[in-house]
């Protein structure tokens, strides 16, 4: 499958906090970081495991995510709604 520098990137994250993209060349670490710009805040993470018989999906918040269990379940829906929409162009 040919792959554009877009596609390939779409995997790689970084956890926030100072020097964790510091071993990476000045040019790829300023791609990343306009990527993150581009992309915003972390919302929340959106995990469906897929098992032979079922689905278990399930909404998680790290530390650094702006949305938690108290906020708005309307916001979170609509988070979610967002990753549904990535999954369905995922290919």
């Amino acid at each position: 499958m040919d792959e554009t520098a877009s596609q390939r990137g779409r995997c790689i994250s970084y956890g926030a906090g100072p020097h964790v993209k510091d071993h990476l060349p000045p040019d790829v670490r300023a791609q990343v970081e306009r990527r993150e710009e581009l992309q915003g805040r972390l919302l929340c993470e959106v995990l469906v495991r897929v098992y032979e018989h079922a689905a278990n999906p399930s909404v998680q918040f790290p530390a650094d995510a702006a949305l938690g269990v108290e906020t708005d379940s309307a916001e979170i829906a609509a988070a979610v709604a967002r990753a549904q929409a990535a999954l369905a162009s995922w290919r």
